[in-house]
């Protein structure tokens, strides 16, 4: 595949009826039984929300999204002890769209959707566990996140965040 209609994507909500019969290959096993398997649990037990980027009738992306805090240690215009994110727990794309720009679609989609809810509840952030990787770690820059310092006992992975900026209205 070499080129992608963005207007034919669409991003869903998952639900487990929607999971159950679907096909999915990132190369990464980790992020393959955490769409095929542990998404399940993840939905039943509410400990994510889990999304899928569908083009056309096939599943080429997932990402799943649930409730952070960060600690930051620049100055705010608040100083609290940590502030409130959303987290990109899991994102992938399938192998047969890599680099054809799905990721960073997804992330501009997230980023989107979280000022939207940033109107109705407190976020300040979206974070996002990655792979302490070279290509994973430029992929987040490159979509406008920052990395933190890393956090005790991760040694395989490294925090990014991204700052949502909302006007406040008065």
């Amino acid at each position: 595949m070499k080129y992608v209609d963005f207007s034919s994507l669409k991003i869903i909500k998952a639900n487990s009826e929607m999971l159950k019969d679907i096909s999915f290959d990132c190369g990464d096993d980790d992020l393959n039984e955490f769409l095929l398997v542990d998404s399940y649990d993840n939905i039943r037990n509410n400990l994510c929300t889990i999304f899928l980027c569908f083009y056309y009738e096939a599943v080429i992306g997932f990402f799943s999204l649930s409730a952070d805090s960060i600690k930051v240690n620049e100055k705010l215009p608040v100083k609290y002890s940590s502030y409130p994110a959303i987290k990109i727990g899991r994102l992938a794309v399938d192998k047969g769209f890599q680099n054809l720009n799905v990721g960073s679609m997804m992330i501009s989609w997230i980023i989107g959707f979280c000022r939207n809810l940033s109107l109705e509840i407190g976020i300040r952030f979206i974070s996002v566990d990655a792979y302490n990787n070279e290509k994973t770690i430029n992929f987040y820059e490159n979509n406008l996140f920052i990395g933190l310092e890393n956090a005790i006992g991760k040694k395989d992975e490294i925090f990014q965040c991204i700052r949502i900026s909302v006007k406040n209205e008065s």
